[in-house]
């Protein structure tokens, strides 16, 4: 074998699974309401370059309660089509109060591998109503 065959070998690996790193997923709004069907939005961005990251292919998607110590407290994600750019949407049941993670896998378009998001929210009983303004 070539010498440089066999480093090349050795560096496959290492190039394929740095690139998934490079993005970020984080929720639109990381408070939502207890209930069934409740709609969960995650916005899928490039770390170098803070843009949206359109083309996602989404599989594999669940809500889970192990963040506070609950085991068996995991449930499907259904994955709703979204007409925002970048923003990717869910709808899942979340019973009860808690933190819960979205988690899902995600192809994204020229990377070799898919990655694993795991994104938090923060599920209460009822949302504050927003407060009227006076004027005088």
């Amino acid at each position: 074998m070539r010498p440089w065959g066999l480093l090349g070998l050795l560096l496959l690996p290492t190039a394929s699974l740095a690139a998934p790193t490079v993005y970020r997923f984080e929720a639109v709004t990381d408070t939502v309401e207890r209930g069934v069907g409740v709609p969960l939005r995650v916005r899928a961005l490039n770390s170098a370059t803070g843009q949206a990251t359109p083309g996602l292919e989404i599989r594999d998607a669940r809500v889970d309660r192990s963040l506070d110590g609950q085991v068996g407290g995991s449930h499907p994600a259904f994955f709703a089509p979204s007409l925002d750019y970048g923003i990717y949407s869910f709808r899942a049941d979340l019973p009860v109060d808690g933190r819960w993670a979205l988690i899902f896998t995600a192809r994204i378009p020229g990377e070799p591998q898919p990655v694993t998001a795991n994104v938090v929210f923060t599920v209460v009983g009822r949302l504050p109503a927003p407060t009227a303004r006076t004027r005088r």
